[in-house]
C-alpha cells in the first residue's frame, strides 16, 4: 500500500543519478519472494512456542511454586510495561507455574518472530532493470527534483490498483462529508 521512492547514486554515494518510484503493483513480486524466503521461519515460530512444557520452564527458569515479577521480567525482558506484568499476575504476589509457562512460549514466539525478519534485504539490480525506462536521470531530476519526485510517486500511485481503488474510497468519504 506504499509508493517507493529509490535514488539511485554514483559510486561515492554523493552524486544523485537517477530517480525511480514504484507502487504496490511493482513491488509485489519482490516482496512476494521476500515473504516466501521467511513465511517458513513464521511458520515453525507457531508450531514451537505452543510445545514448550513445564520442564522446559524448570530447565529456563527453575522449578518454584510461585514466580516473582522478576522471574517474569527477566524472562519476557521488556515486552510488557510494568503496569501489564502487573495485571498478568494470577497469584496475589507473582505468578503459577501455569502463568510462567505461558509467558515462556510468548517470549519464544518472539524471539522466533524477530529471528524470521529479513533485516535491511538488497534489491538487487536486475529487479531495477525492469523498470529502466520509468527511472528519471539526474539531469532531468536535477532541473527541478521536487516536481519530478511528485510526477514520479502520481505516476506510480495512479499504475497501482490498489491505490487507486484507496484513493476511490477516500475521495468517496470526503465528497459524502464535504457539506
Amino acid at each position: 500500500s506504499r509508493v517507493w521512492v529509490f535514488g539511485f547514486y554514483g559510486s561515492g554515494g554523493s552524486v544523485l543519478e537517477g530517480l525511480l518510484a514504484l507502487g504496490p503493483d511493482d513491488m509485489e513480486p519482490w516482496i512476494s519472494r521476500i515473504d516466501s524466503y521467511i513465511g517458513p521461519d513464521f511458520m515453525i515460530g507457531e508450531r514451537v512456542a505452543p510445545k514448550l512444557e513445564m520442564d522446559d520452564l524448570h530447565v529456563i527458569c527453575g522449578e518454584k511454586e510461585a514466580y516473582a515479577l522478576e522471574d517474569a521480567k527477566a524472562l519476557y525482558k521488556r515486552q510488557w510495561t510494568e503496569n501489564e506484568y502487573l495485571a498478568e499476575m494470577d497469584l496475589p504476589d507473582g505468578y503459577s507455574p501455569n502463568r510462567m509457562l505461558e509467558i515462556l512460549r510468548l517470549r519464544a514466539h518472539y524471539l522466533i518472530d524477530r529471528g524470521s525478519t529479513l533485516n535491511n534485504p538488497h534489491i538487487p539490480k536486475r529487479f531495477f532493470a525492469t523498470f529502466a525506462d520509468r527511472q528519471v536521470p539526474a539531469a532531468v531530476v536535477n532541473d527541478g527534483l521536487r516536481h519530478h519526485i511528485r510526477r514520479a510517486i502520481r505516476q506510480a500511485t495512479l499504475a497501482s490498483t490498489h491505490l487507486r481503488r484507496l484513493a476511490a474510497t477516500l475521495g468517496a468519504t470526503h465528497s459524502r462529508a464535504a457539506p
